[in-house]
């Protein structure tokens, strides 16, 4: 039951958190301006809160420090890396795409998971990839600019899901090496410290109202916490970036109903569901 309800968690935070960013970029910022720092202080709050985590398990620090500290500045920059491409791209490219193209981070973690981890990495596990690679393709024909070329928008997003599969498993391997609360308040505090650096150096600054900060916020920090227990509660890093993949559905749905996002829909399903074949089987 509690792994049944974690899951549930997720999708609903996981969802959410998309839609409503999509939302913002595209309704209350024509400009495209101040993502970086929106990002910084989505995430400063976040880490803010996470200092209640003690309150659910101990704050405890165990293993190489030299490693640690390797592996907390990896999903730094990493998740910095990740949040700056994302808020970026996210006006440009529709909420179900991103969700999707952002999902290319499962392969990534997959290998990185077999390589860091030792969890199991098959055979089909690689060739279901190419499902995803191909449901990338057929949802993305507004973002063509040639046969094999992608806008700058589109590659944003695929670096953003990219970066994220990196930060997921530094962070994974984190909770392993030093327990749950620690892993996480390493990882998301490192990725603040980076963001802030980010914000200082593009001179970025916000113009969001504190009510849309803050409704960002609520979700992402739902959207991190539901992740982190998901871990936690299955124990497979491999198993639940497959499972979450459904993700892409709800947020396709979502997208047309709350956003109106309807253009080429037909399309967009069959793209959807090809790479949700190829997410699935690689479970």
């Amino acid at each position: 039951m509690i792994p049944l309800l974690s899951y549930l968690f997720y999708f609903i935070a996981g969802s959410a958190s998309p839609i409503q960013r999509r939302r913002l970029s595209t309704r209350k910022n024509i400009e495209n301006k101040w993502q970086i720092s929106l990002a910084f202080h989505v995430m400063l709050i976040v880490t803010t809160l996470s200092l209640f985590l003690p309150l659910f398990e101990p704050f405890y620090i165990q293993g190489n420090v030299f490693y640690l500290i390797i592996l907390a500045l990896s999903c730094g920059i990493s998740g910095a890396i990740y949040l700056i491409s994302y808020f970026i791209a996210q006006k440009h490219v529709e909420a179900g795409i991103s969700t999707l193209v952002n999902n290319i981070y499962t392969p990534i973690t997959i290998v990185l998971a077999t390589l860091f981890l030792n969890e199991k990495l098959t055979t089909i596990q690689i060739l279901w990839t190419f499902f995803l690679l191909i449901g990338m393709v057929i949802v993305s024909k507004q973002h063509r600019i040639g046969r094999f070329k992608f806008d700058k928008y589109f590659m944003l997003m695929v670096l953003s899901g990219i970066a994220l599969g990196i930060m997921l498993t530094a962070e994974r391997t984190l909770q392993k090496m030093t327990w749950f609360t620690a892993g996480a308040m390493m990882s998301w505090w490192s990725q603040c410290l980076f963001l802030w650096i980010a914000t200082l150096i593009t001179h970025n600054k916000n113009q969001y109202s504190k009510k849309d900060i803050a409704i960002t916020w609520v979700l992402r920090f739902l959207q991190s916490l539901s992740w982190v227990i998901l871990i936690f509660v299955v124990g497979n890093l491999s198993l639940v970036s497959a499972i979450t993949t459904f993700k892409i559905v709800v947020v396709f749905i979502a997208g047309a109903l709350f956003l109106n996002e309807r253009e080429d829909l037909p399309r967009k399903i069959i793209g959807s569901l090809v790479a949700l074949v190829g997410l699935l089987l690689m479970k």
